[in-house]
C-alpha cells in the first residue's frame, strides 16, 4: 500500500486525464487543483473542478468547467472511474477497463449562467467546514477552481446537511454526458467513520485521508509532497 501511495503522491497535474498511470502519479495535486491554481486570473478565463468521491476505490467522477470569457458558457470534461470492469478490456488498449469513461459537453450562456448561480447558493465559494477530514472510503464532494481572478475551495462531506442540500449535484445529473449512473451514498447511519482494516484492503485497493483547509489541503500536494496519511483520529 505504502508504494501506492507514493505513487499518488508523485506529480503536479496538468489537468484531467484518461490516462491511469497519470491520473495515479497527480491524483492529490488533481484534487488540490494546483494546475487550475497555477493559471488562476492570468488569462480572464473562469475555471472550476467538481470532484466526486464515492469510496475512491469504486466510484469517483470529475468535471472540468471553463468558461468562454468572449462568447460565453462553457465546456465541461466529465470523467468517470470505476471498480475496474473486465468487461470493458479491449486488446488494443489492455488499460481500456482502468481508464473509465470519458464525455465532453458544451453549456449555453444560460446553463453556464445557471450553473454559476447554483454553486453560489450552495455555498461552493464559500471555505470549507474548519478541521475537515476527507477518507478516502467516504463520500463528498471538493470543489476548487478561479473565478473573476480569485482562488476558491471547499468541500461538501457526508453525511452532512451541506452535501444533503446542495442542489449542483441534481443540476449536473441533468447535463452529464457520461451516460454513468452516479453512486448514492449509504445511509447516514452506515456511512464509513474509519478507513478500512488492512484485511479489508487486501484487494490492492487504497486508503488515505485528506485534510481540507479554506485554501486547499493541508500538506504539499505536488512532487513527492508530504500526504495526510496518518493514523484517523479516535472519533
Amino acid at each position: 500500500m505504502a508504494a501506492s501511495l507514493l505513487a499518488l503522491a508523485g506529480c503536479t497535474s496538468a489537468g484531467p486525464t484518461d490516462n491511469p498511470a497519470a491520473r495515479k502519479l497527480t491524483w492529490f495535486s488533481y484534487l488540490n487543483g494546483d494546475d487550475l491554481r497555477t493559471s488562476c486570473g492570468k488569462d480572464g478565463t473562469d475555471r472550476f473542478r467538481l470532484i466526486f468521491n464515492a469510496d475512491y476505490n469504486r466510484h469517483v467522477r470529475t468535471y472540468d468547467v471553463v468558461g468562454d470569457p468572449e462568447r460565453g458558457g462553457a465546456a465541461v470534461e466529465a470523467h468517470v472511474i470505476e471498480a475496474t470492469d473486465l468487461a470493458r478490456i479491449t486488446p488494443a488498449d489492455p488499460f481500456s477497463a482502468a481508464r473509465g469513461r470519458k464525455a465532453t459537453l458544451q453549456l449555453s450562456a444560460a446553463q453556464y449562467d445557471s450553473f454559476i448561480g447554483r454553486l453560489r447558493e450552495d455555498g461552493a465559494f464559500d471555505p470549507p467546514p474548519h478541521g475537515l477530514r476527507l477518507r478516502s472510503n467516504g463520500f463528498y464532494w471538493l470543489i476548487s477552481g478561479c473565478r473573476s481572478g480569485q482562488w476558491f475551495f471547499t468541500a461538501f462531506p457526508y453525511p452532512s446537511n451541506r452535501f444533503i442540500d446542495a442542489g449542483f449535484p441534481d443540476l449536473l445529473r441533468g447535463i452529464d454526458p457520461t451516460g454513468a449512473a452516479f453512486a448514492a451514498p449509504p445511509e447516514p447511519e452506515e456511512a464509513p467513520r474509519d478507513l478500512p482494516s488492512s484485511g479489508q484492503s487486501a484487494d490492492g485497493g487504497v486508503v488515505f485521508e485528506l485534510q481540507a483547509g479554506p485554501h486547499g489541503l493541508a500538506g504539499r500536494t505536488g512532487p513527492f509532497g508530504a500526504l495526510l496519511l496518518s493514523t484517523l483520529p479516535e472519533n
